[in-house]
């Protein structure tokens, strides 16, 4: 009499669902509602099949096909390796995978040959049943090619409908920086978040006052402020922590820098920075800069762009800190030799018991060949520099305050609507010669002018359509002059407004109103404001307004 034992498997359940299937789990729960539908038909399955026992349950949800470095099926790969499962089970073949040639290598090659039966249920594959063995017949590499050309479709819509949303400006990050949120009626905007955002203030502010990105992250954890991480997590953001070692997050110093080089916090949105070869490969590559899609004002700013920028030639120039303290140097990164253009660095020197600091030429510190052996001492300079700009902040202040009361008289509104009069009329003109213009043409052509006549009454018409044409853009540019005065020169006078009246110079100063000391000597300096252009212009503004109040009273 002779008996059948029935093999045991120990089955190994998979399931998948990626961003592209559409229905992916989203913070209020762990799997999707698909995923559960999966597993319920797995199970339902299993019931007609007692010689199968469930080992375990693997799920990928929210992960894409193509790519088999998924962490639900790298687990079970391992434990099928440790001879913990026997046997794989999916819903359908797409649900196992989507790259043809990696897909029929797992059911060609490697199960095979680890002993492992593979079953996809609704594709009716059972490699046990199978007529040879596993899928060599034509239609499991079939539908294999068609779930893989489906990824590859897939990935190209998505690759232009992201695209499109770049160029329209909007927001297709799954994150947003610190110091945003994602406006709750359109998920592609940004809105500010009001406490966030004045961390982000803070920490620009500390910066141009002069304190390294260590010694602000210090601060920031001393004062108990959530780095970035910690913060999302308080909000209920789900992030991947996979990375995290520690109990609970701090500010660093690569975090303080990451948000001093965002660009985003000026109200510029900068998107395509990178991107992957094609659907399968997934390694990011950089693009270049010109490639970028920037999309200006696209959502309220934290940082003047000026604020920025200043941010941004702190970084780059040499600003050490000292030794004891965590502030940068007061002159730090501004004093420049005049003789190299290159930077002049800190020395200190003792002598007899003492140490006296000087600036000398980096250059010639590096090689005695270059450049000259000019030096001037510390407070030397910083006494000539604290002097002229104490002059130039009290300087730009009184004709901020002049200026204030221009824009309020009534004749400068009158000026206005002269220029835009001056501007009607010769644009009449203009237009009357451009019509003359073309009529000659055709008088030339009926035969009522010769080419002699014809060409003396063009260049007469060309000669004053130039004239129009130009005392036109004169009239603009006087006219952009008064309206544009205050906007354009409001944002720098703030920033000498926030230095005010000040007895002694300080970081703060230094860093938001010179540009560069230019050493020549010991005893010449010269120091180069930054708003020195903008200056220029409202000091002729002001002065021509000045003048002609005052010709005005001495005519009454």
């Amino acid at each position: 009499m002779a008996s059948t034992i029935q093999k045991i498997y120990r089955a190994a359940i998979y399931l998948r669902l990626s961003r592209e299937d559409g229905d992916v789990a989203d913070g209020s729960k762990e799997i999707s509602n698909s995923i559960a539908n999966q597993k319920e038909l797995v199970m339902d399955f299993l019931k007609s099949h007692p010689e199968i026992t469930v080992y375990d349950t693997y799920i990928d949800d929210g992960y894409s096909g193509v790519n088999f470095d998924r962490p639900g099926f790298q687990s079970m790969i391992k434990e099928i390796k440790n001879g913990m499962a026997d046997c794989v089970i999916v819903k359908d073949l797409s649900r196992f995978g989507r790259n043809y040639i990696e897909s029929g290598r797992y059911i060609e090659k490697v199960f095979p040959m680890l002993g492992v039966r593979f079953i996809a249920i609704t594709d009716n594959y059972d490699s046990e049943t199978s007529e040879d063995g596993y899928g060599t017949n034509m239609i499991i590499p079939f539908k294999n090619l068609v779930n893989d050309a489906y990824a590859r479709d897939i990935s190209i819509k998505v690759r232009t409908n992201l695209q499109i949303k770049r160029k329209n400006g909007d927001y297709i990050g799954n994150f947003v920086v610190y110091g945003y949120l994602k406006s709750p009626e359109n998920k592609n905007r940004l809105v500010v978040d009001e406490y966030a955002s004045e961390i982000v203030k803070d920490i620009f502010t500390m910066k141009i006052c002069g304190m390294s990105q260590q010694a602000i992250a210090d601060k920031l954890n001393t004062d108990g402020i959530l780095c970035p991480y910690e913060y999302k997590k308080s909000l209920g953001i789900r992030i991947n922590d996979n990375f995290k070692k520690k109990t609970q997050a701090l500010w660093s110093y690569n975090a303080v820098l990451r948000i001093l080089k965002n660009e985003i916090y000026t109200g510029t949105l900068i998107q395509g920075k990178s991107t992957t070869p094609n659907y399968k490969v997934k390694k990011k590559i950089n693009k270049q800069e010109d490639e970028w899609i920037r999309h200006e004002d696209s959502h309220e700013a934290i940082i003047s762009k000026e604020q920025f920028d200043m941010v941004q030639e702190l970084l780059i120039r040499d600003t050490r800190v000292s030794p004891d303290s965590d502030s940068i140097y007061l002159l730090g990164g501004v004093v420049y030799c005049a003789d190299c253009g290159r930077a002049m660095i800190r020395k200190t020197v003792p002598a007899h018991g003492k140490k006296y600091i000087y600036y000398v030429c980096s250059s010639n510190k590096k090689d005695k060949n270059v450049c000259s052996n000019h030096r001037i001492a510390e407070n030397k300079l910083t006494d000539m520099v604290c002097e002229n700009t104490i002059y130039q902040v009290n300087l730009v202040l009184e004709y901020a305050k002049e200026l204030e009361i221009i824009e309020k008289a009534s004749y400068m509104k009158a000026d206005v609507g002269r220029y835009d009069k001056k501007i009607e009329k010769k644009q009449e003109e203009l237009s009357k010669y451009q019509t003359r213009k073309l009529n000659l043409y055709e008088d030339y052509k009926e035969g009522i002018l010769d080419k002699q006549e014809y060409m003396m009454f063009k260049s007469d018409y060309d000669q004053k359509i130039e004239t129009a044409t130009r005392e036109i853009e004169a009239f603009e540019a006087d006219k952009r002059m008064i309206l544009d005065n205050k906007s354009e020169s409001q944002a720098w006078i703030e920033e000498f407004k926030k230095v005010g009246q000040i007895t002694e110079l300080t970081r703060n100063a230094v860093a938001i109103l010179i540009d560069k000391v230019v050493v020549y000597s010991a005893d010449r300096v010269e120091i180069r404001y930054r708003f020195e252009n903008a200056f220029e212009t409202m000091k002729k503004y002001v002065d021509a307004y000045s003048d002609r109040n005052y010709s005005e009273s001495e005519a009454v």
